[in-house]
């Protein structure tokens, strides 16, 4: 689906889009194979041809940071949708909302289908590792927390892995509010044991881990595990709703990866 896209060309919006679908151009390559056909003229022409080629090449070479740019946010389910079986979905922890006074606690990631685990005071920069390794990072509100709370942690100008929001792509499928409300709005609901724990009380956990509570730790750790496997579950949903066909996991069988 990531080669039907033509709106990350400068002056293609919805409409133009759509001209160009009735007309036949259904991907990149219709559009290459058919230059003479296209509905622009001059300059227009040759700059749609060049983005086509350009968007091809990203393609071919797996530039995924290319399209995350290029695409308007509408359309970056496109992008998750190409790569999805490769994403890591990644949640953090923190001791609290300023990335400035703040810092992460715990770092979960469903990579290669397992989760991955880091903890403050442990193993929380190996991360960075898995991050290396990582094709592309999937966070629900990330742009807005997950991602700056990481670079600043890890005192780094940048992740450095292609990233998508997954807020954004709920928000254009109609979806609004948080992660859980979302959750719960598509029918899922987690285990009973994670009842009534939310970010604040998040931090509330860290600290009592930090004076030897080493149950409140493992809770934490279950928590944030439990909003990466929510993120991931999510993203199935919203990609179906899109049109991909995926199957879509059970979720009680994925929190099983926490209980």
């Amino acid at each position: 689906m990531i080669q039907e896209c033509f709106r990350h060309v400068r002056g293609i919006g919805p409409k133009t889009a759509s001209l160009l679908n009735e007309r036949g151009f259904a991907s990149w390559d219709d559009c290459l194979g058919r230059e003479q056909e296209l509905p622009f003229n001059g300059g227009r022409r040759k700059r749609f041809i060049q983005e086509m080629r350009l968007s091809r090449e990203a393609l071919q070479k797996n530039d995924i940071g290319y399209f995350i740019s290029a695409f308007p946010k509408a359309e970056h389910w496109r992008i998750l949708a190409r790569y999805f079986n490769s994403a890591t979905f990644v949640d953090v922890e923190t001791t609290g909302l300023s990335r400035y006074f703040n810092h992460a606690t715990v770092i979960t990631a469903f990579h290669n289908r397992a989760i991955h685990t880091f903890r403050y005071g442990e193993n929380l920069d190996e991360f960075l590792i898995l991050a290396d390794d990582a094709e592309l990072l999937a966070t629900f509100n990330g742009n807005c927390f997950d991602i700056p709370f990481l670079e600043k942690t890890f005192n780094v100008p940048s992740i450095n892995c292609p990233h998508i929001d997954l807020r954004w792509i709920a928000w254009h499928r109609g979806y609004s509010g948080g992660l859980k409300y979302i959750e719960r709005g598509m029918g899922m609901r987690r285990p009973a044991f994670l009842d009534g724990i939310d970010g604040f009380e998040a931090v509330g956990l860290f600290h009592q881990w930090q004076v030897g509570d080493a149950g409140a730790g493992e809770t934490l750790a279950r928590y944030c595990a439990a909003d990466t496997i929510a993120t991931y579950l999510v993203a199935e949903r919203l990609l179906v709703e899109a049109g991909c066909r995926i199957e879509l996991s059970d979720p009680k069988e994925m929190y099983t990866l926490i209980s």
